[in-house]
């Protein structure tokens, strides 16, 4: 994403309001992106209840109201463009300087993007990842939620090699825990495997869709911490977000699969979702 086509804040889209406010100066915020495609915003209900949810965990409330309010904006910033990337984001209210803020309101700020397109083989061949050398914080306090800071991620993607469409990132321990900008799934022993994820990594929508959609095509899964030397023998690997739905991973670092791998075709033929070629 770089220029948004279209923003708002609290409606007025006029102005994006960020340099005096507590997301920009103390990262005090969450963020959800969301794909329209072709007229329709996927999952848009499902990701607004996931954006309440991680401001609640940060002490920001938004009420139903406010919420209904977000998605009146959303629809009325989206309404000339077809296909695009939204970016959700609720900041703490209280503009000025300390960490202590008597605040819990929420600013709601909507940012729309033209839709990333990548090669339309990423989705049936897979793409090439590497292992990032940044290690991921372990923060019960935190995991889970998409907060604003993001700079293990930004670190990561600047030391990743220029053929990596994406970086796996572990924890301290060891454990694999997430791509940069997804959630990660492994086939270990025919059992569908994602990360656990309650020290460290975000929770995505798509992760739960996912989780979902195998347990109604009959898929055994396990929420569970996966060492390193797991993953790398895993039967299959591929990741997930909002925007891309599923990429297998044919490589990471020396590491080969083949791909697609039979579950990661089953998954992604139900899950159906828009090709961004």
């Amino acid at each position: 994403m770089s220029t948004p086509i279209a923003f708002s804040t609290n409606g007025n889209a006029a102005a994006f309001t960020v340099a005096t406010g507590r997301g920009f100066q103390y990262g005090d915020g969450v963020f959800r992106t969301v794909l329209k495609f072709d007229g329709r915003i996927i999952d848009f209900d499902a990701q607004l209840l996931r954006l309440r949810d991680d401001a609640a965990r940060l002490g920001i409330r938004i009420e139903e109201a406010g919420l209904a309010q977000l998605r009146d904006e959303v629809i009325l910033v989206t309404a000339a463009t077809e296909t695009g990337a939204i970016k959700l984001v609720l900041t703490r209210r209280d503009g000025g300087r300390g960490y202590r803020s008597a605040s819990g309101e929420a600013d709601r700020h909507i940012l729309l993007y033209a839709a990333p397109k990548y090669p339309s083989e990423y989705w049936s061949d897979g793409i090439v990842a590497a292992m990032s050398t940044i290690v991921i914080a372990q923060q019960p306090a935190l995991a889970g939620v998409k907060h604003l800071n993001r700079l293990e991620q930004v670190l990561a993607y600047q030391a990743a090699p220029a053929d990596a469409e994406e970086v796996i990132l572990c924890d301290v321990g060891g454990h694999v825990i997430c791509g940069g900008r997804s959630n990660l799934f492994c086939v270990i022993g025919g059992v569908l495997t994602t990360p656990d994820l309650s020290q460290a990594g975000v929770h995505g929508h798509m992760r739960d869709k996912v989780l979902r959609l195998a347990s109604e095509l009959g898929i055994r899964t396990r929420v569970a911490p996966i060492p390193r030397r797991h993953f790398a023998a895993a039967d299959e690997v591929f990741v997930t977000n909002s925007l891309i739905g599923i990429w297998p991973l044919k490589r990471v670092d020396s590491r080969s699969w083949r791909t697609p791998g039979e579950v990661t075709s089953r998954l992604a033929q139900a899950l159906a979702h828009p090709v961004l070629a």
